[in-house]
């Protein structure tokens, strides 16, 4: 669970215009962060847990949301991030460059009438695109509650700043990010982002695992390609050894420093609710 900063729950704004908000949606919780574009050490963010009951779900996000007025400030820039289990990534060949419609059928052939909206997000450096799964009654709530705000997949802050990490040198590259009770694992190949995916994991042999038959499943070279990881220190700490056991190269991914602008707490933040204006 993400840490809180103190007053999260009375936080007053004074010109929210210039300040942006994330917030990420999961099956268990409302995960936030806001802070201002124009000053320094201005970082607010928290965690709303859910009951876990699919059945409440909604009226709980609804109450998270009117109960704390911050919410619905007058913000610069609002995105959210949906956590979905039903996602697939389409190459932009087989989906007339991103096609709705196309993607859609790609996603029904995959996961047939799950009930779920289907939404799309373009990777135009990638030549791909993201389509995901979206509950219809939290799609409808978001858009009429905040003016139709952007709606990522949950991986999309990570994906692309480890794109831009990717995009020097010649070897490919796999990155894993350690996140609360997940990793999630990205692989570039050909300065293109090829695979993503997540994982949930509660140790470090899980996590272990889940990383190296990735890298089996990708094909990756421990000579020559590059693992790059990020996240949670102590799962850094607890699983370097082990994969350098078998990856000649194992990067540890450096905190980048215009985020420390924020705020002394930007590094325990939930980093991908605050890299994502940063990747644009």
């Amino acid at each position: 669970m993400a840490e809180t900063t103190e007053n999260t729950m009375n936080v007053d704004i004074k010109h929210p215009e210039v300040w942006s908000m994330t917030v990420r949606i999961s099956d268990n919780a409302l995960t936030y962060a806001i802070y201002s574009n124009v000053e320094d050490n201005s970082l607010y963010y928290g965690e709303f847990p859910f009951s876990g009951k699919p059945e409440t779900r909604m009226k709980e996000l609804e109450a998270v949301v009117y109960d704390n007025a911050f919410f619905l400030n007058n913000y610069d820039h609002v995105d959210f991030l949906i956590e979905s289990s039903h996602f697939i990534i389409v190459p932009n060949e087989f989906s007339a460059n991103g096609d709705a419609q196309e993607c859609e059928k790609y996603y029904r052939f995959i996961y047939g009438d799950d009930n779920m909206n289907v939404a799309t997000e373009d990777l135009p450096s990638d030549g791909a695109t993201i389509v995901f799964g979206i509950h219809p009654e939290l799609e409808a709530f978001l858009r009429r509650t905040f003016y139709n705000p952007p709606m990522h997949y949950f991986l999309t802050p990570m994906l692309k700043f480890f794109r831009k990490k990717g995009a020097f040198g010649s070897a490919d590259k796999m990155f894993a990010f350690f996140n609360d009770d997940k990793v999630e694992v990205f692989v570039m190949k050909n300065s293109k982002i090829t695979f993503a995916n997540y994982y949930k994991n509660t140790n470090v042999d899980d996590a272990f695992y889940y990383v190296m038959n990735a890298w089996k499943q990708n094909d990756m070279n421990p000579q020559f390609d590059e693992l790059h990881i990020f996240g949670d220190k102590q799962m850094r700490k607890d699983i370097l050894p082990k994969l350098r056991v078998y990856v000649d190269t194992v990067i540890q991914t450096i905190f980048p420093a215009p985020l420390l602008r924020l705020g002394k707490k930007a590094m325990s933040a939930p980093f991908d609710l605050i890299i994502l204006p940063t990747c644009e």
